[in-house]
């Protein structure tokens, strides 16, 4: 698995996947996370379903400390 920093091009598509869900949550559509994530995993840069949810947790923790909306199912880590 990669030890790399994400590159630009990897956090755009990991937030765009976060909205896209994001989008579907307030909708009230069911979506799932864990197919998202696999959809997402050959796209990047032989990232981990680990890192995935846990980079999705630092989206929400973002999200969170703007006062904006996040995915519950995504509890925030701070560590961003």
């Amino acid at each position: 698995m990669s030890s790399q920093a994400w590159t630009d091009a990897e956090n755009d598509l990991i937030v765009g996947d976060y909205f896209a869900m994001l989008a579907d949550d307030v909708a009230g559509r069911p979506y799932n996370k864990a197919e998202h994530r696999r959809q997402l995993l050959p796209l990047l840069n032989n990232r981990s379903e680990g890192s995935v949810e846990f980079k999705h947790q630092n989206i929400s923790a973002v999200l969170k400390r703007l006062g904006e909306v996040w995915i519950i199912g995504y509890k925030p880590a701070f560590n961003f």
